[in-house]
């Protein structure tokens, strides 16, 4: 991942931020709305992953597909009949643009929860949750850590069986078992063993306990406010505006949007703000960060 500035901002701005996102833009089939949170989205992912969210590019086009395809085959509403199947069902223009409507929502959704994915370590869960629920913060975030750490640790000892002789290629299947099975007892038996070992470590710590103090690196700054009540703003105007009939967009039984107005055209500007505000800030903070070095 790229260097974020939008990642070193305080835990519950992110969380409060992609809450409204949610809200706003998830289960509206309006189409501008789903081209502006696909495009900020995109731009946002880009910034954080590089040239490698390229690559991650063709598996955005199977829930589009299948989102389209499924809404074909069983949906046959609309008034605009372009062909029949053979069953003798209607493959309709609506139908068929509300299914590439969904799936192109569907892709938007996806490539926010993999930005929040990335902006949302284990360190800010325990930052925002830790001190109210400790416990289940603790289970939550090594759950979260064991699937990586238990791959990289069942390769670590499968290339040092395989220096020993006890490898996983190139042997029959059942030596090919039999060296699993020795490799997942020392995997079993490493993890049982760290697991104690960091159970005594927090007792000893006083993790728990009432009145204990605990270390965040994340501090809420002025910044943190300003975002929280810019994603607040935007997003609890598109969300109300939603609610009201702003900007309504209909695909059955035909086409139907809304006359534009004031209110809407605020409303189409709320959702662009709330869109695209990480990929502005960082491009923000990037203009900052050259204007500061230009004047050492």
């Amino acid at each position: 991942m790229h260097s974020s500035e939008f990642s070193k901002l305080h835990p519950l701005t992110t969380v409060i931020y992609f809450a409204m996102l949610l809200g706003a833009g998830a289960f509206t089939v309006q189409p501008f709305f789903i081209a502006l949170s696909l495009i900020g989205a995109a731009c946002f992912v880009l910034r954080l992953l590089g040239t490698a969210a390229l690559r991650k590019l063709p598996y955005l086009l199977f829930p589009l597909l299948i989102a389209a395809g499924i809404n074909v085959l069983f949906n046959h509403r609309g008034v605009t009949v372009l062909a029949h199947f053979p069953s003798g069902n209607a493959l309709t223009l609506e139908s068929l643009l509300y299914g590439i409507a969904s799936g192109t929502m569907l892709c938007g959704v996806l490539i926010w929860f993999c930005c929040f994915g990335k902006l949302f370590t284990s360190e800010k869960l325990m930052c925002l949750t830790g001190r109210l629920f400790p416990y289940l913060t603790i289970v939550i975030s090594m759950t979260v850590r064991f699937i990586p750490l238990f791959a990289r640790r069942f390769r670590e000892i499968a290339d040092a069986q395989t220096q020993l002789g006890f490898g996983i290629s190139g042997v029959s299947i059942g030596k090919r078992l039999k060296n699993l099975a020795r490799i997942f007892s020392i995997l079993i038996s490493r993890s049982l063993e760290e697991s104690v070992e960091t159970a005594d470590s927090m007792r000893c710590r006083g993790y728990g306990l009432s009145g204990r103090s605990s270390f965040s690196m994340f501090r809420f700054r002025k910044t943190d406010a300003l975002l929280i009540a810019v994603s607040v703003l935007a997003g609890g105007y598109v969300i109300t505006g939603e609610i009201i009939g702003l900007n309504e967009f209909r695909f059955y039984p035909r086409i139907y949007c809304s006359e534009a107005s004031l209110f809407s055209v605020i409303q189409y500007a709320a959702f662009g703000v709330l869109c695209f505000l990480p990929f502005i800030f960082e491009l923000t903070e990037d203009i900052l960060w050259r204007s500061r070095l230009s004047e050492i």
